[in-house]
């Protein structure tokens, strides 16, 4: 049987025309008449691709499409927009929405077609099609900057779920620096090849069962896999479509998902903040910091991660009297800050010394309090 296709039109004989010329080629035709029914019917029907059209009362089929690339259970399912808007502006602003394709009414059936016939095939064989069944609430953790405490925040916030808001539910923890990696030591585990062997296996042999079996069980709660502590350089890195894989098998099993992407837009980055719900950039209150952040904030408007799925997280790693206040920082970056965590150097070293998050040390620490804050956030 052929490939699923949405067809989303307020116009009944746009609908049924375009729903012939189709279901003539053997494909299999399921059609929406408003914005909403078209994202309840893509949760339940899990189309192959959409047909959809721009002008629709209430909401329009460009905010369709932002919703759709926004959630990762729908990002990638290609998308078609056909309208008879036909400026370049309006051609602009579907593609900026997330459409592969804009087409313009009228159009020949022959032309529709063979545009379906090969968009599908340009997914198939870039190995792109949506992943329906991905569940979890996902979250980066990425630093302006390395050393700025973006793996301590995301083994504390992790831990910090298990505790409160997400207690008695799977919680995991994944990173992908093949080098120098630090989350099973900082959590007092005994760094496993997991992330390694899976990197080496083949892309097709990897489901959620396979990435599992090399994950290891914190005390918390927590399910870690996590790189080696090898140094960075003396190990082949973890390629994209390998990261994708591991993220959207996880994905499938996880409630929520925590990735600690370490600093910077590498590849591998770019292509995650995709698929991610939800990103924590994570700052210290300082002057070369917040140059750094800025930029990286430009970077990710620039790769058109909304600004909705965005935060800001404070680090502050020693008292300061000279430190910026919350609302400065938020005018020098333009940008909400949704956590704030207090300096704590002792807290911090013991930590770092026992192989212990700060969560489990001192959970009643302010620094504790704000990490549960956060966290809290990250549920909400």
């Amino acid at each position: 049987m052929g490939a699923k296709i949405l067809i989303v039109d307020d116009d009944l004989e746009s609908l049924k025309l375009i729903g012939l010329m189709l279901q003539g080629r053997g494909y299999q035709i399921i059609a929406a008449q408003s914005g909403l029914q078209a994202l309840s019917k893509i949760t339940n029907e899990c189309p192959d691709l959409v047909v959809l059209d721009v002008m629709m009362p209430g909401m329009d089929g460009l905010e369709v499409c932002r919703r759709l690339r926004a959630d990762p259970r729908t990002a990638t399912i290609p998308v078609i927009m056909f309208s008879a808007k036909t400026q370049v502006d309006d051609k602009v602003a579907g593609f900026e929405a997330g459409a592969d394709e804009y087409l313009t009414k009228p159009i020949h059936p022959t032309e529709l077609v063979t545009r379906v016939e090969a968009l599908l095939s340009r997914t198939a064989r870039l190995g792109v099609r949506a992943k329906p069944t991905m569940r979890a609430k996902t979250v980066g953790f990425l630093g302006c900057k390395g050393g700025a405490g973006t793996s301590t925040l995301a083994v504390n916030v992790a831990v910090a779920l298990t505790q409160g808001p997400a207690a008695g539910q799977k919680v995991m923890l994944v990173e992908f620096q093949s080098g120098s990696a630090t989350l099973a030591l900082q959590m007092g585990l005994r760094p496993q090849m997991g992330l390694r062997t899976l990197a080496e296996r083949s892309v097709g042999t990897l489901d959620a069962d396979t990435v599992l079996a090399h994950m290891d069980r914190h005390t918390s709660g927590v399910m870690l896999l996590s790189g080696s502590p090898e140094p960075s350089g003396t190990l082949a890195p973890v390629d994209v479509p390998h990261a994708e894989t591991i993220t959207h098998s996880l994905g499938t099993v996880a409630d929520y998902l925590l990735l600690d992407l370490g600093s910077g837009l590498t590849e591998v980055n770019r292509a995650l903040l995709r698929i991610l719900r939800y990103v924590l950039v994570v700052v210290e209150p300082q002057r070369v910091a917040l140059h750094l952040a800025q930029l990286l904030l430009a970077g990710l408007d620039e790769l058109e991660v909304g600004r909705h799925r965005v935060g800001v997280v404070l680090m502050h790693k020693a008292p300061s009297a000279t430190t910026l206040t919350k609302e400065t920082i938020e005018g020098l970056l333009q940008r909400e800050i949704v956590g704030v965590v207090p300096p704590a150097p002792e807290l911090a070293f013991q930590s770092a010394d026992r192989g212990v998050p700060m969560v489990m040390i001192q959970s009643q620490s302010l620094v504790a309090r704000q990490l549960h804050q956060l966290a809290e956030f990250v549920a909400s």
